[in-house]
């Protein structure tokens, strides 16, 4: 094209501020280059769906998509994944992905007809791609470093065990128990919600027990966080009086006092893997990439050994 003719294009998009109109473009290409991103809990303070949409978000401009989100309120209503993936398809989004983290088989039955990509969900779907996540790992070595302290006593806060995806933490965390040679005393188990005020209350119920646990592990670092609430308003201190070790490994988490010790199970990984593995389906990839996250334990300052 003469450079003169793009010259004077650019000038009269830049004085007159045009914008090029996106959906005009996908209907006249055949494709929208949109994708759906179905998530959980975009409410009630926890950082940790926001920071996956953000950084799936990221991922997916960084290809020429835009991102269509969705927040799956099961709380009112059980059938909300399905009505949000079916309004996603309505809007011609080129594929979805779901990571709700064990809501996912409302959708098993659904007619929905665009590549769909889960994350961490409890059994492989039929055409359906999973990130498989490995939650042994971290929890492993973290009964270990509290085993080689000399902790027996190990208490949970495990959120709702009605949700799956909590429901298989707990059983990786007593899998890693039976491998450091420890067992979970189920009178030990604290099932509250994986929320600040659940954190703090659950702490709470293990602190009334008639022997309380020398250290306490959290479903996630928001309950965790919330249990250290509750050891302040008491007159105690993680990493001194009690060992506390949290889930997911939010920022917040090098700010506290004192700095929370986490499984990590980062939303920047997550996110990127997800939609990795959702614009290979788009794409039609012939190589399939086996996805899998692998937690991680990440030392810092909330742990130490038993009171005598």
């Amino acid at each position: 094209m003469d450079p003169r003719l793009v010259r004077r294009v650019q000038a009269v998009i830049q004085e007159f501020g045009y914008r090029p109109n996106f959906q005009a473009r996908a209907l006249a290409r055949g494709r929208s280059h949109t994708i759906g991103l179905i998530v959980s809990e975009i409410t009630g303070g926890n950082p940790f769906f926001s920071e996956i949409i953000l950084y799936f978000e990221r991922a997916a401009v960084a290809e020429g998509y835009e991102v269509l989100v969705s927040f799956a309120d099961t709380e009112t209503n059980p059938d909300h994944i399905a009505q949000c993936a079916a309004r996603m398809q309505e809007r011609q989004v080129e594929g979805i992905a779901v990571l709700t983290f064990g809501m996912e088989e409302q959708l098993a039955h659904c007619a929905i007809d665009v590549p769909i990509v889960y994350s961490g969900a409890d059994h492989d779907l039929p055409g359906v791609r999973n990130v498989r996540i490995n939650y042994l790992p971290g929890y492993r070595d973290a009964v270990r470093h509290l085993v080689e302290f000399g902790h027996e006593r190990i208490g949970y806060l495990s959120g709702r065990l009605s949700w799956s995806s909590l429901r298989t933490r707990y059983d990786a965390l007593r899998k890693a128990m039976k491998l450091n040679g420890v067992s979970l005393d189920k009178d030990l188990v604290a099932e509250c919600d994986h929320t600040w005020s659940g954190g703090a209350m659950g702490m709470n119920l293990l602190l009334n027990t008639p022997k309380p646990p020398t250290a306490v592990m959290c479903c996630n670092d928001v309950a965790a966080v919330g249990a250290l609430k509750t050891l302040a308003a008491r007159g105690l201190q993680a990493g001194k009086d009690i060992a506390l070790i949290g889930f997911d490994d939010l920022t917040i988490c090098q700010f506290t006092q004192p700095a929370l010790t986490t499984i990590q199970f980062a939303p920047r990984e997550l996110a990127g893997l997800s939609f990795q593995a959702l614009l290979e389906e788009i794409q039609s990839s012939a190589k399939k990439t086996n996805f899998e996250y692998k937690t991680r334990f990440i030392l810092r300052e909330s742990t130490c050994a038993p009171r005598n």
